[in-house]
């Protein structure tokens, strides 16, 4: 996906057609218009800057053409690596521009198909309720999808897709909704979950993903909520809230880590998986909320980038928005006009299927659909981080010479193959950040039609290798679903639990805990154990077991979940935790993660142990501060003078972070009024929050913080000029230079926004997160603007005056 204010190249991961000439295929493969064409809005380039000289770098001759393409002739247009081949699944007019899916537990594929973004260049009738969830299944067992049956076809944008017991869970570009699935695939009840699920911003910028997880929640991208299906008498997990409720579950909301863009993956830990429009994929070293502990001491999960963002497309990409730019494109040689860098990294997978060779167990495949192609990186694991590297070294494992293969969302499958999403779609751009350059390379090459109708699924297998059987997992009773838990391939094991847990059957609690203690694959052991924690069933002979495990991985869930168990049966294990603490740094890291919630008597004995062995190991004190919430003072006064500085500050910052939510009140009626409308724009059309986030804490290497900034409460005029005009890093926040590789382009040029609205962003700005500087106004805004009339470049720290 690609992030909306950032002056590279702003494109997004899909789109589809309506309200445009509307198109269906003839008997001879050509093209034929069946509708008529909407009257068109007026025309606007909202995403032209003042100063661009968007004059083409590549002369039109020179672009290879990009007619619509049959299936089989795209297929033709695929380059990849040896040992693979690439299959048709499905396609129109069984499925229609994709965006993303989810399997049930008989193989099926539940499809959200985005059937009104970008109706044409100016995006008439985007918001016409025709998007659809489409249920497709293969009857004939040949492995393509031969039938479809349309679920629900009134959804405006949809964008999530996700499996629950007696429906679906999925969202339209506003609210988060379950659908109750009949018999018969009927609708039966339909009701709102969450109406704020993906309210505001940007239709590139909102909430999209819906992973179940290894810990039995749901998690987004682009959003700092996640959701837990619960039985109706269950209890709500600590800091969470109930939303919904229905015949079949409750459903608890809480606040976790805000990540990623669009597409999230985990690996078999559940870790998780991500990406920036820039960033291929990053992923976080601990579990989801290992570090927010703690209420008192704001921390958050750093998330590492896996390998560079290099890009090594097949054909020319001069079609993404600022191609235009000397730095966008490869400028000469052989690869001349090829796209340089990832600029719409879209929905990643960690593959973790079986029909694979092992070698590319637990690899990242992303595909960019700016460049036509899928890359694959392998994830390599470090002390407290991740770092990564190609797969193959400059080259892709899947590119295309077609201009309209659009991948937007990797899977691994039933069958143990990787399935890919393809949009089939010329323009991959939003109307509120299209440049005129783009546009006359769409209009030049005609990608701007015959998109509505348009769509494809791929699956990428390995050619000497069988696809395994189509599953049956819905007629299982769960003693039948057991055995899956420990299945070769993760999509097995992630939907057998989903299954036994949603079915709350704690029945089968022995059989999994006898899994948990025959088996020597940790996969099986992890999520084993991770089951008898949604079932609310574990137990001291399971975590006995994992405990006894030869694998570090499986300690650490064992260790996590431990604390499941009463007092008694914990205080039993505080001889083997001493043991484990300074035996391996990451089973210490989780040991102080969980400190504060062990009942036993020497946990402070265990903590010290801890920072003794490992202090000075990332993550570690971090932990202690996160696991130990409410006993900070005790573990200072057993540590004395042994405590390190390092630990020392972070204690000391713990309920005395100067993080004041807002200065709202202390603005005056007509400030207040001027606030809210800073919020909505931030949070909405002016996507600001994309880049900073919710919170004004800011993205690693996207974004730097606004929250208590020195250079937001400053002087008025340079978070002014900042705004009108962009800006362009390194910058120091509070003495701390932070570096992004991107560029935050300004409003000046945009004349949808006016000074008012300007004056308004700087207004919430200045008054949240810490921030307590005042208001200002729309003729402070006038002012800068008069006096840099004449830029047209984004500023830089040196140039603000750092």
């Amino acid at each position: 996906m690609v992030k909306a204010r950032l002056l590279l190249i702003n494109t997004l991961f899909g789109v589809s057609i309506l309200g445009c000439s509307y198109s269906s295929i003839n008997d001879d493969g050509q093209l034929s218009s069946d509708a008529s064409e909407t009257t068109p809005s007026e025309t606007r380039n909202l995403g032209d800057r003042e100063g661009h000289d968007m004059t083409p770098p590549i002369a039109a001759e020179d672009i290879p053409p990009a007619p619509v393409l049959m299936v089989p002739q795209a297929m033709q247009s695929m380059k990849i690596q040896p040992g693979f081949v690439l299959e048709n699944v499905a396609a129109e007019p069984n499925v229609f521009n994709p965006v993303a899916m989810s399997f049930d537990g008989n193989g099926r594929m539940w499809v959200a198909e985005m059937t009104t973004f970008m109706p044409d260049l100016d995006g008439n009738n985007e918001e016409v309720p025709i998007g659809s969830i489409a249920i497709l299944e293969d009857t004939n067992g040949d492995g393509v999808m031969d039938q479809r049956t349309v679920f629900l076809d009134d959804i405006i944008l949809p964008r999530t897709i996700a499996l629950v017991k007696g429906g679906i869970l999925y969202s339209d570009q506003t609210q988060l909704y379950f659908a109750e699935v009949k018999a018969g695939d009927r609708l039966g009840i339909r009701e709102v979950i969450d109406p704020d699920y993906a309210r505001g911003g940007s239709v590139e910028h909102k909430p999209n993903g819906m992973l179940y997880a290894l810990d039995n929640w749901y998690y987004n991208a682009k959003s700092d909520r996640r959701y837990k299906i619960l039985p109706l008498d269950g209890e709500l997990p600590q800091g969470s809230e109930e939303i919904y409720r229905n015949q079949y579950w409750k459903m608890a909301l809480s606040k976790t880590e805000s990540r990623g863009q669009w597409g999230l993956t985990m690996d078999d830990y559940g870790r998780l998986f991500h990406n920036w429009n820039s960033v291929p994929i990053q992923g976080e070293f601990l579990r989801p909320n290992s570090l927010n502990r703690n209420p008192d001491l704001v921390q958050e999960i750093k998330a590492h980038s896996i390998g560079s963002n290099r890009v090594y497309p097949v054909r020319m990409n001069p079609g993404v928005n600022r191609g235009y730019l000397p730095e966008i494109l490869v400028s000469e040689g052989p690869d001349r006009g090829k796209l340089v860098s990832f600029t719409a990294s879209s929905g990643s997978a960690i593959y973790r299927g079986d029909q694979f060779p092992d070698e590319f167990y637990g690899v990242a495949f992303t595909p960019e659909p700016a460049a036509n192609l899928i890359s694959a990186r392998r994830i390599i694991e470090g002390q407290g981080e991740f770092s990564g590297e190609e797969l193959y070294a400059q080259r892709e494992i899947l590119a295309s010479t077609d201009e309209r293969f659009r991948p937007v969302n990797l899977y691994t499958a039933p069958d143990g193959s990787l399935y890919i999403l393809d949009m089939y779609h010329g323009v991959i751009q939003h109307k509120e950040f299209l440049t005129t350059y783009l546009r006359e390379q769409s209009e030049a090459r005609d990608l701007h039609k015959h998109n509505n109708n348009m769509g494809r699924i791929y699956r990428l297998r390995w050619a000497d290798n069988e696809l395994a059987e189509k599953p049956q997992l819905l007629t299982k009773t769960s003693s039948q679903l057991v055995p899956y838990l420990g299945h070769a391939n993760g999509w097995h094991r992630d939907t057998a639990r989903r299954l036994i847990v949603q079915r709350n059957d704690k029945s089968v609690a022995d059989e999994i805990t006898d899994l948990v203690n025959s088996s020597k694959d940790s996969r099986v052991q992890i999520n084993a154990l991770w089951t008898l924690e949604g079932l609310n069933a574990v137990n001291s002979k399971s975590i006995k077991a994992g405990l006894s495990s030869p694998h570090t991985k499986v300690q650490i869930s064992a260790i996590e979940l431990l604390t499941r168990l009463p007092e008694n049966e914990q205080k039993t294990f505080a001889s083997i935790l001493m043991r484990l603490a300074t035996s391996d740094y990451e089973v210490a890291l989780q040991v102080a993660l969980n400190a504060g919630d062990l009942m036993i008597d020497d946990k402070m004995e265990l903590l010290e142990a801890v920072l003794r062995e490992y202090g000075d190991k990332p993550l570690i004190n971090e932990a202690v501060v996160s696991g130990i919430s409410g006993r900070e003072q005790e573990l200072q006064d057993h540590l004395g003078s042994s405590a390190s500085e390092k630990l020392n500050d972070l204690l000391a910052l713990v309920g005395n972070q100067e993080i004041v939510e807002s200065n709202f009140n202390y603005l005056v009626t007509q400030e207040q009024h001027q606030y809210l409308h800073g919020k909505s724009l931030y949070e909405g059309r002016a996507v600001c929050a994309g880049c900073h986030g919710q919170q004004g804490r800011g993205m690693d290497g996207m974004a730097p913080p606004l929250a208590n900034s020195d250079r937001v409460t400053g002087e008025p005029d340079v978070l002014i000029k900042v705004i009108l005009h962009g800006l362009r890093g390194p910058i120091k926040i509070n003495g701390v230079e932070h570096e992004f590789p991107l560029v935050m382009p300004g409003l000046a040029d945009n004349s949808s926004f006016s000074d008012y609205d300007s004056a308004a962003i700087a207004t919430y700005i200045r008054n949240n997160w810490g921030n307590a500087s005042g208001a200002i106004s729309a003729k402070e805004v006038s002012k800068v603007r008069e006096q840099t009339a004449t830029r047209n470049q984004p500023y830089t720290a040196d140039e603000l005056g750092q």
